[in-house]
């Protein structure tokens, strides 16, 4: 018998002259494997890359795949010890037995091939995942490419409408957008303002007892402090007095603005002339004590303030005080 293995057989054109029957002739493999590398480059690489798998050993416990269920109970029966008295106790034990096997080999199998498709995917997790970019690419690549070429076949008006339907659905996801977020139209705003805290760069808390500093008891404003010239007036008898008490006084005369000041200098003879009155009605006992003091002082604030035209006193303060009773 001939060996025709390495050979295939190929159907030529029919040559002129030539009989029917010579128009088939055999050709190696290698002249096949020439002729698709010139002919189909592309393919020829494709085939060149088709390998036989690598051998993956997946059991190697002496379990045969061949195992049936007379195999286990024919190795039940053959057993001893204590396996033998379970047998004649419990028949059905090799049933069970045998599916559990079963059902162990399954498991083994089952695990040792996805282990060795995990070690597989980690190994050559570089070009398995270049690949399968490759391949997404060029289904996306395709579907676009399709995509043009079916709205190149779009008459005017379909491809106007395609167009105007995506602009239409761009607009109408950003109007939800918006809808979800900040309104459709923007919150009207407050027409008053209730509070100058909401327009403020910041909100501080203090004390009014402990943190509070007058404006005019500051050193960081001017002190509009006038010295009156001295005064010697008589004062009213008491029982503590002689027949005829006097008192020599200077005061400090402090008004809320500058303006105060220069108003009471130039009306000095008039203000000195309403403190001399003031102080007359005072007696001796009122004056020789700190409580008559400050009495006279308040007493000549108000009289001032009376008729002062530009602003108030705030104080009166006695620079120099001697009584004679």
């Amino acid at each position: 018998m001939v060996d025709n293995e390495g050979t295939t057989k190929v159907e030529d054109e029919k040559k002129e002259g030539a009989p029917e029957g010579d128009s088939e002739e055999l050709l190696s493999l290698e002249s096949l494997d020439s002729i698709i590398s010139s002919e189909d480059p592309e393919f020829a690489d494709s085939l060149n890359q088709i390998g036989h798998d690598e051998p993956i050993e997946i059991y190697n416990e002496g379990l045969e795949l061949e195992y049936t269920l007379d195999a286990e109970i024919k190795l039940w029966s053959e057993a001893t010890g204590i396996r033998k008295k379970l047998l004649k106790v419990l028949p059905f034990l090799p049933k069970i037995s045998y599916k559990v096997r079963m059902k162990r080999t399954a498991f083994r199998l089952s695990s040792r091939k996805w282990k060795e498709q995990a070690n597989y995917r980690i190994r050559n997790a570089g070009p398995l995942l270049l690949r399968y970019l490759g391949e997404q690419a060029s289904k996306s690549k395709a579907k676009i490419g399709m995509g043009f070429e079916a709205f190149k076949a779009f008459s005017a008006i379909k491809k106007i409408s395609f167009v105007g339907l995506i602009a239409a659905t761009g607009a109408a996801g950003y109007l939800f957008y918006r809808l979800g977020t900040q309104g459709l139209m923007p919150p009207e705003g407050d027409l008053f303002i209730g509070s100058m805290a909401d327009w403020s760069q910041g909100k501080y808390q203090y004390d009014p007892k402990n943190e509070l500093e007058s404006f005019y008891e500051s050193t960081r404003t001017a002190q509009n402090v006038l010295v009156m010239k001295k005064m010697v007036v008589n004062l009213r008898r008491s029982s503590e007095s002689g027949q005829n008490p006097m008192g020599a006084f200077e005061f400090y005369v402090e008004g809320t603005a500058s303006e105060v000041v220069v108003e009471i200098k130039d009306r000095e003879s008039e203000i000195e002339d309403l403190f001399l009155r003031t102080i007359e009605e005072m007696t001796f006992d009122q004056v020789s004590s700190g409580e008559g003091k400050r009495l006279l002082c308040d007493r000549l604030r108000k009289e001032v303030n009376k008729v002062l035209t530009k602003g108030y006193v705030r104080r009166v303060f006695i620079k120099t005080a001697i009584i004679k009773p």
